[in-house]
């Protein structure tokens, strides 16, 4: 079987000194989303999110095809990552390569690269003017990350060797918020078989415990070999938390040649309980969502009616459902419409708050909201000697929906999701 996984050894030397009122916007700008970046990796708290990695493997020669979906819990505060089968209840230090038998699967998506790139002062900037990607406004640099400051390390079956960084990143000019990081690794060393690495991470706010954080909610990573493989993997990170810990967790501990190979193996979670598998539970947005609504903003819901277990209740109906606004784009084509995801986390019920760890079942019919998109694609004519003949295709677009989220197409130049848009969820089995 053949693993290929990907390191990176962050840097820990942090600047950002004051820069001179005379600098160039562009300057100034660099500057202070440099600075933020360092301020939220240093407030960011003990999190643990959801990680679905749906991998595509392209033989040489061959046609890109499925290869599968892993899921895994991974735990950081943004300089380290530990890793764990859903709903266990351990964390370990292993790579999360070690988790599957073979493919690419690899880690840092947190804030080992924001770091790297933004916060430790080795890598070159040049401004490239602002960008409108997905509805936002963003400013745009490429940066570029020489070998022997890089601290990235490629580990193939076949050999394994220290490459270069480069590629660009995306910032809010008023927020000073990353919202998109492209990487492309470079100078491959001979023992190290690869013609491209390359990987796209976007972030977005996420509220954890009363706290307004920075974390990563998607990525891509795509790999190809010397021979013509190549390992596509699309990342989202879903049921992000706060984690609460029994044992000791030691994030800030001495270097890692002093770290004991055992380090989190034993990190207990109990701040969210579970709710058992197969349960069919009802939500209702409490309040509508309109266009200016913030990708990250506060949503709450109700459970629609009594969810039994066992002839009894396990949630109770009115009790509160809580989550975020995960995604919210506009498009004009091939006509107006929007793309809105809804996340929920958790809900409460009778005091006691369970993690929301459930897949969407259905959306209930309500105005503009639709689960597939379907348009008129290209007319093709086809000669048949005496008459032509007309074929008009047709492309019917949907989602893949993660645990917990809903997403779906809302068609309109305006968009208002109703008050009362109800969904229904089928809670998902938890790891032995």
């Amino acid at each position: 079987m053949k693993r290929a996984t990907f390191t990176l050894a962050a840097g820990l030397i942090l600047t950002g000194a004051a820069s001179p009122q005379n600098l160039p916007p562009d300057v100034l700008l660099l500057s202070r989303v440099r600075r933020h970046i360092k301020e939220e990796l240093q407030h960011l708290p003990n999190v643990t999110c959801l990680e679905t990695v749906r991998r595509e493997h392209q033989p040489a020669k061959g046609k890109m095809q499925p290869l599968d979906t892993v899921r895994l819990e991974v735990l950081t505060n943004g300089q380290k990552e530990l890793f764990a089968s859903p709903g266990d209840r351990s964390f370990s230090e292993l790579p999360p390569i070690s988790f599957v038998g073979s493919g690419a699967l690899g880690d840092g998506y947190f804030g080992l690269y924001l770091r790297t790139i933004l916060v430790t002062g080795n890598a070159s900037y040049a401004y490239k003017g602002e960008e409108d990607i997905g509805g936002r406004h963003l400013a745009r640099w490429e940066y570029r990350l020489p070998l022997m400051w890089s601290g990235q390390t490629i580990q193939l079956p076949h050999g394994a060797g220290k490459v270069s960084l480069n590629g660009s990143f995306w910032a809010d000019p008023q927020t000073y918020d990353v919202a998109r990081l492209a990487v492309n690794a470079a100078d491959f060393p001979p023992s190290l078989p690869l013609t491209e690495a390359r990987w796209s991470v976007d972030y977005s706010r996420t509220s954890l415990g009363g706290l307004a954080v920075l974390m990563p909610q998607s990525a891509e990573f795509r790999m190809t070999t010397f021979s013509g493989e190549i390992s596509f993997n699309e990342l989202e990170f879903t049921q992000c938390r706060v984690f609460g810990a029994q044992s000791t967790i030691n994030f800030d501990g001495p270097d890692s040649a002093e770290v004991p190979s055992r380090f989190g193996v034993s990190a207990i979670d109990d701040t969210l309980r579970s709710l058992p598998p197969g349960l069919q539970i009802p939500v209702r947005l409490r309040s509508s969502i309109p266009g200016d609504a913030a990708v990250g903003a506060l949503i709450d819901g109700v459970i629609d009616a009594n969810v039994a277990a066992k002839g009894a209740i396990a949630i109770a109906a009115g009790s509160p459902v809580r989550g975020r606004i995960r995604r919210l784009e506009r498009y004009s084509d091939p006509f107006p419409h929007f793309v809105v995801a809804l996340e929920f986390t958790e809900v409460e019920s009778q005091g006691i708050r369970y993690r929301f760890d459930a897949d969407l079942a259905r959306i209930d019919p309500a105005p503009g909201v639709e689960q597939t998109l379907s348009h008129r694609g290209r007319t093709e004519t086809v000669d048949k000697g005496f008459f032509q003949e007309f074929r008009v295709s047709r492309e019917t677009l949907f989602f893949s929906n993660l645990p917990g989220v809903a997403t779906f197409f809302f068609k309109g130049a305006t968009l208002n999701v109703p008050e009362g848009l109800r969904t229904v969820w089928t809670t998902r089995p938890t790891a032995p």
